[in-house]
């Protein structure tokens, strides 16, 4: 999947969204992204809800939009992962211009989830990470 074309066909308002999960590995060229989960603000949740794009799916105790490859989230943080939506759109790493939850909490999200995949993706952040040094 060419996470940036997506990304472009989605359109959403900057400021209002950021990638999560795989997304971010995919940017940097660590491992390839089999889908797309978008963290976003409620107000854009509501209108992407009601533009009839995306079917309402029950995940993780709430609602998710989804369409094929993406995953369109109404809410950062859960029980073991407190976070917030707006202060991970402010601290986003910005990537061709499309925002990624950083580095570091991509590490503790992944910390959090704690599946093999995410540990796995953990450790490709961490390397990166000493590449960048």
């Amino acid at each position: 999947m060419d996470i940036f074309k997506k990304l472009k066909e989605l359109n959403l308002p900057l400021g209002e969204y950021v990638i999560i999960g795989s997304g971010i590995l995919d940017a940097l060229n660590l491992r390839e992204a089999h889908d797309l989960d978008v963290v976003v603000l409620p107000p854009l949740f509501k209108k992407l809800a009601d533009s009839g794009k995306f079917k309402e799916v029950p995940k993780y105790e709430t609602i998710f939009l989804s369409a094929e490859d993406v995953e369109i989230i109404p809410r950062l943080g859960w029980d073991g992962f407190p976070a917030d939506a707006s202060e991970a759109i402010k601290t986003a790493m910005m990537i061709n211009g499309f925002p990624f939850l950083n580095i570091e909490e991509t590490i503790r999200f992944k910390t959090a989830m704690g599946r093999d995949n995410d540990f796995h993706d953990i450790e490709l952040l961490e390397k990166y990470k000493l590449t960048q040094k």
